[in-house]
């Protein structure tokens, strides 16, 4: 019997991006973001949202401070900031999809779809990278404010 191939979509990423938004329009309000605030607003845990916190800290993304008036902060203004940043923190090792098992190699497919998997796969990578690298968090607020608009 072959085993089910199966792969959760991966929301690392885009938890990480929504909680940089998040940091950064609050911070323009002049509104607090806390962990547990993102928590909620995510409908996720609050030990996800620290962990994630952790490893955008780490890369000088987010700036975190304790007590009664700390919370979640930009550590760089927001033009600073590329989407690609915030992927790398995150998802370090993220590819655009996983091959399938190799099985048997019984025929010209697959003997090979395992290359040529891997050449689709570091095209698509570079693309994705090319985009969330030429992008902003600034260019995002922009986007959200445009969309806002058109609503």
């Amino acid at each position: 019997m072959r085993a089910i191939y199966a792969r959760m979509a991966d929301t690392r990423f885009p938890t990480a991006l929504q909680i940089v938004m998040t940091a950064a329009i609050n911070e323009r309000q002049g509104v607090r973001t806390t962990s547990s605030t993102l928590a909620d607003s995510l409908e996720t845990n609050s030990s996800f949202i620290r962990k994630t916190l952790s490893t955008m800290a780490k890369a000088g993304i987010i700036a975190a401070s304790e007590g009664a008036q700390g919370g979640i902060r930009l550590a760089r203004p927001p033009k600073e900031i590329t989407l690609q940043m915030v992927r790398d923190a995150t998802t370090p090792d993220a590819k655009s999809w996983a091959p399938r098992p190799e099985g048997q190699a019984a025929c010209l497919v697959t003997r090979n779809i395992g290359g040529l998997n891997d050449m689709l796969c570091s095209k698509a990578d570079n693309a994705v990278s090319g985009v969330l690298s030429s992008m902003t968090i600034e260019d995002c607020l922009t986007e959200l404010q445009r969309l806002e608009a058109s609503r």
